[in-house]
């Protein structure tokens, strides 16, 4: 008999790759952009940027990680440039240990460190207007409503590190129901997460790290903005860096204690588009596996250079330290596993056959 999953038993993790066929831009292409901008109208940051990447090398080097492992990405490049800000605003607390490092950082972040402030300013604006919001992506985006085909007869819980619109455009409408959090008033309530309730959705939407469309009213409240295009990408409500990932403050730390506990109450965990980069998440799986060992894990990557997916199965089960046996790979682009593998159907194939008790006559 083939694998039946009961409620919360599938959950599903996307990272910047899921969107990559919708025409965003994942965090290397981001990293990309800037560099061409730093030898265009971008030339009065590039020793800046040059200080910052040097430093994140050093840092990484210096913590026994592998030259050729040691990744800068769109999050490393703003988390340094928020720790740069607030040394300068004094809101670092470690910031009586680090003065000595003010000398060199002046000469490329400005007497007052404003142009860390600058810089960072002219990235957010680029990740809001173009990088993460193609003019098209309402049409290139679709193939995120094959979540609505799964096949799954219980509310499906997602996990998004993106900060695009791609599930909200495509998961909401007349047939499905979508939660995001918010109540009428455009309010965030962590109350809106009850899936014991008589008002169970279809789909429950935990943004990690922030959204595009998210802001802080007058009162410090989480609302968001009926059209991104109105948000302010000075004032958006996303994190970067690893010091900002366990905010003390919801949402982040409501979807992260989620993410932990809906991975443990999970028979498997699909992820599209994660890089298992990202030590928080990484923990929280590997916890998840320990406590149950029956756990699948099906991973959507796209690697050209890995045609058979064993090389990034061995690089996962390392980083999770779990066994290779619960991973599963399937290598292609997240357009191709959304229409073709994101389906009981599929899931089932990834567990033994359940057996069943002889009825006796």
């Amino acid at each position: 008999m083939k694998k039946q999953f009961g409620k919360n038993k599938i959950i599903i993790l996307l990272g910047a790759g899921a969107s990559c066929d919708a025409g965003m831009l994942n965090s290397n292409q981001m990293i990309g952009e800037i560099e061409k901008k730093l030898d265009a109208d971008w030339k009065h940051d590039k020793e800046l940027y040059n200080y910052i990447q040097s430093s994140h090398f050093h840092l990484e080097r210096i913590k026994g990680t592998p030259s050729r492992e040691i990744n800068f990405n769109i999050e490393n490049l703003v988390g340094l440039l928020d720790t740069i800000i607030k040394i300068a605003t004094k809101d670092l607390d470690v910031y009586p240990f680090v003065g000595s490092w003010e000398k060199e950082l002046l000469v490329v972040a400005g007497s007052k460190f404003e142009q860390a402030q600058h810089f960072k300013d002219k990235i957010l604006t680029k990740l809001k207007d173009e990088w993460l919001s193609p003019a098209n992506f309402k049409t290139t985006s679709s193939y995120y409503k094959k979540i609505k085909e799964t096949g799954y007869t219980y509310a499906l819980k997602i996990f998004s590190l993106n900060y695009d619109m791609c599930v909200e455009e495509n998961l909401q409408g007349d047939t499905v129901t979508l939660e995001r959090g918010f109540t009428d008033q455009k309010i965030w309530d962590y109350r809106r997460y009850d899936l014991e309730g008589d008002n169970e959705k279809d789909f429950y939407l935990y943004k990690l790290h922030g959204s595009l469309d998210w802001i802080r009213d007058d009162e410090k409240r989480l609302t968001y903005v009926d059209l991104v295009q109105r948000t302010n990408p000075l004032t958006m409500e996303i994190i970067f860096g690893v010091q900002n990932k366990l905010q003390s403050y919801d949402p982040y730390l409501f979807y992260f204690y989620a993410l932990r506990e809906a991975a443990f109450d999970a028979e498997l965990i699909v992820t599209s588009g994660y890089g298992f980069m990202d030590k928080h998440i990484n923990d929280n799986l590997t916890n998840a596996f320990r406590l149950d060992s029956t756990k699948r894990l099906l991973v959507n990557v796209y690697d050209p250079s890995d045609a058979t997916g064993e090389k990034n199965k061995a690089i996962i089960a390392q980083r999770l330290q779990i066994n290779q046996e619960h991973i599963t790979i399937q290598n292609c682009p997240a357009k191709d596993f959304f229409t073709s593998n994101l389906n009981v159907n599929y899931f089932s194939t990834l567990f033994p056959e359940e057996k069943t008790e002889d009825v006796l006559p």
